[in-house]
């Protein structure tokens, strides 16, 4: 049953990200339910968890600063279970929500890039 669940998960997990990669109108992910019901469940040993990785790390992504070269570094080593193409695309997508906010910078994309 643990296998099942794994690869249930790895499928929603691909899936979402997807989503997120591909739709600029969802590019807000909470996974801690997913996360609540296999403790429930007691399957966070069941590798079903570590499916869900990349997802994490990209809605993780969308949170954090995006300006300084020690936020691309934090990122490079935050988001290692995302391609570089994975993270590009994320940044690339990131529209903010308020005028507070702006949009990533092409050259901090850039040096992403280099650093990956």
């Amino acid at each position: 049953i643990k296998q099942v669940v794994k690869q249930m998960f790895y499928i929603i997990g691909a899936v979402t990200l997807n989503n997120l990669l591909l739709r600029k109108d969802m590019c807000s992910y909470n996974v801690s339910q997913l996360e609540e019901w296999l403790r429930d469940k007691n399957l966070m040993n069941s590798g079903a968890k570590e499916t869900l990785e990349p997802l994490i790390q990209a809605a993780q992504l969308l949170q954090v600063k995006k300006k300084t070269d020690e936020d691309a570094e934090a990122i490079c080593s935050m988001c290692n279970a995302l391609t570089t193409a994975q993270i590009v695309k994320v940044l690339n997508l990131y529209t903010p929500v308020n005028e507070f906010e702006e949009r990533v910078l092409v050259s901090f994309i850039r040096t992403i890039q280099v650093w990956l």
